[in-house]
């Protein structure tokens, strides 16, 4: 039995949830990544992988998908096909192939893309930039239906057309039903006795008595950056460093970055985007791994998937109280209320003052996370819904 996967973008970290769905399934069927691609190159964490096919279809120009949708349509020949996000780069497309072919069609939902849409109409201060951006919704229709918000109210309206959902968290399940399958993690190559803290220290050229806080992602507005920065700039000890993984060209990690520079100066450390094969050897790097997620639109309906990254590796993480952030952390990490440096400040420095508790609870951590977000935990998942269709093909 074949699967094809749509991924909305493979230029974006949307391809991240695409690719762990499919490495778990493709332990028992055949499996490929199908999708637009609407950037110069496929998003760099995941340029050159070989363990999955890829077959992606490049849009450039005007009405771009609306010439090209039967090309990418003709590129899907699984016997099931998984839509990976509410979009029109890949729901619709998704609809269109279970229409035409009667083959069943399984809706993913990470997160809530009308909060996205919320936050960007919220960033318009002005009344008149509020009224532009409305005025260009029939270009956006037209011209890039993934952030049109009729499109998006379209398609989550339409979820009932698939035959099963899959959701990564409670809020996404309240609101479109479905099973949650987590973003779960390869626990044998994020294992933290495969690594040593001390010799990548040395390898990244940092002292091996600095204390590393460490976010791991990709950077936006919702992640609460601001926050950590001032929360680190607030603890005296000068071992106490920030280093911040996944940093690119777009203005607003530009602005970030500048701000941590002015904030903390050589205590601030970035890096840019790393493969997949590199996370678990920065995060043996750090000694606390941090979540500071703002409370808002785009958050409240995402579970970030780089606190199992962390989970798996043994860390002590620091997450806010946003979404099944708290659930997740229960009995194995720190709860800190969103926008609050002050006592994210005080929870990183009982952290470190209480080290031989950190790593109990860095090692329960793992223990949860192999248990409940591993990829054997996703397969499991996945199979109960997969296993109807075995006969079939």
């Amino acid at each position: 039995m074949k699967i094809s996967i749509i991924t909305s973008n493979f230029s974006k970290n949307s391809l991240g949830r695409a690719f762990n769905l499919a490495k778990v399934l493709q332990r028992k069927y055949d499996v490929e990544i199908v999708g637009f691609m609407l950037g110069k190159n496929i998003w760099e964490p995941l340029a050159n992988e070989k363990s999955i096919p890829y077959k992606f279809v490049k849009l450039t120009g005007k009405l771009a998908f609306i010439k090209r949708i039967k090309e990418l349509y003709d590129k899907i020949d699984g016997d099931i096909i998984y839509a990976v996000k509410p979009l029109f780069s890949s729901f619709i497309i998704g609809v269109l192939k279970k229409i035409f072919t009667k083959k069943p069609l399984i809706l993913d939902i990470d997160d809530w893309e009308t909060g996205f849409f919320l936050d960007s109409f919220k960033r318009n201060k002005r009344v008149t930039d509020k009224i532009g951006f409305i005025l260009k919704e029939p270009l956006r229709f037209f011209f890039d239906p993934d952030k049109s918000f009729l499109w998006l109210f379209i398609c989550e309206k339409m979820n009932k057309l698939a035959d099963h959902i899959t959701v990564s968290n409670n809020f996404l399940r309240r609101k479109f039903g479905g099973i949650i399958v987590c973003h779960g993690r390869n626990v044998e190559i994020l294992n933290p006795l495969k690594f040593s803290n001390e010799v990548l220290k040395r390898k990244y050229r940092l002292s091996e008595r600095s204390k590393v806080i460490m976010f791991f992602g990709t950077i936006r507005e919702h992640k609460g950056l601001e926050y950590l920065i001032k929360a680190v700039s607030l603890i005296k000890n000068k071992e106490v460093i920030l280093v911040i993984v996944g940093a690119s060209e777009k203005k607003y990690c530009r602005i970030l970055i500048k701000y941590g520079k002015e904030e903390l100066a050589e205590r601030f450390k970035v890096y840019g985007m790393q493969h997949f094969i590199k996370v678990p050897e920065f995060l043996s790097i750090a000694d606390i791994v941090v979540v500071p997620q703002r409370k808002s639109y785009s958050s409240i309906g995402q579970t970030p998937a780089k606190v199992f990254d962390a989970m798996s590796m043994a860390k002590p993480v620091i997450a806010t109280n946003v979404s099944d952030l708290p659930d997740i952390l229960d009995g194995c990490g720190w709860i800190v209320e969103p926008e609050n440096p002050e006592q994210l400040a005080e929870t990183i420095v009982y952290i470190l003052d209480h080290w031989k508790e950190a790593k109990e609870v860095g090692l329960k951590a793992r223990d949860k996370c192999m248990q409940e977000y591993s990829w054997n935990a996703m397969e499991k998942t996945l199979e109960g819904i997969l296993k109807k269709y075995e006969n079939r093909f």
